[in-house]
């Protein structure tokens, strides 16, 4: 038999990575579990939820999927990265067991405030991947997104597993014709072996 809450705890402490679609939605937002309250599920990053809005979940804990129902309880939650991005989602049934598969690799920034940034895809690039530095490309038009000297973490979420967050420093922001380059110094890596693993299949995924 199912047990939601210790799947959903043991989510939170790994803080794995889940998708969560709205009612009449196509489209699956990644977002990551932060913590279980008494009122539900709190995740991070799921951007453009509304209270109220009922949501179709899908996680995959201990190597297991998981989809169920939901409805958004609240916006606005402080979360870990000291920002209001969070959101408690309650109200959960239907649990099942759901093959589906996940999106393809997600990499985000996570700024020290705001929601998290993503790597891949618009106007965003990564354009260089070293294990020691990272070279992002903006257009030279677009709001600062880091600051040069200062400090944010950097999400890895491959399409298996569990998520993994490294720390990086803005070592150095470049202006050149038309775009900026930021180099991402990286400074803090739990599990060097896995994130040695991770960094050869982005580049791999990127051509790089």
């Amino acid at each position: 038999m199912l047990d939601p809450r210790s799947l959903l705890e043991r989510a939170a402490e790994q803080r794995l990575p889940c998708e969560l679609m709205p009612r009449a939605h196509t489209e699956w937002a990644r977002a990551t579990v932060e913590r279980v309250e008494r009122g539900g599920v709190v995740v991070r990053g799921a951007e453009g939820l509304v209270s109220g809005a009922d949501v179709r979940c899908w996680i995959r804990v201990d190597g297991i999927p998981y989809a169920f129902d939901a409805s958004v309880v609240r916006t606005a939650v402080p979360v870990s990265d000291r920002s209001e991005s969070g959101v408690m989602l309650g109200f959960i049934d239907h649990w099942e067991v759901a093959e589906r598969a996940p999106q393809a690799l997600a990499i985000e920034a996570l700024p020290p405030t705001g929601g998290p940034v993503s790597l891949l895809g618009g106007a965003i690039q990564i354009v260089e991947l070293e294990p020691n530095v990272w070279t992002v490309t903006t257009p030279a038009d677009a709001p600062l997104i880091f600051v040069e000297g200062g400090s944010l973490r950097l999400r890895l979420s491959p399409e298996e597993g569990p998520a993994m967050e490294i720390t990086a420093r803005v070592r150095r922001l470049t202006h050149g014709s038309g775009h900026l380059l930021y180099a991402l110094a990286i400074q803090q890596v739990d599990d060097p072996d896995r994130y040695a693993d991770l960094v050869g299949a982005v580049r791999i995924s990127l051509g790089l």
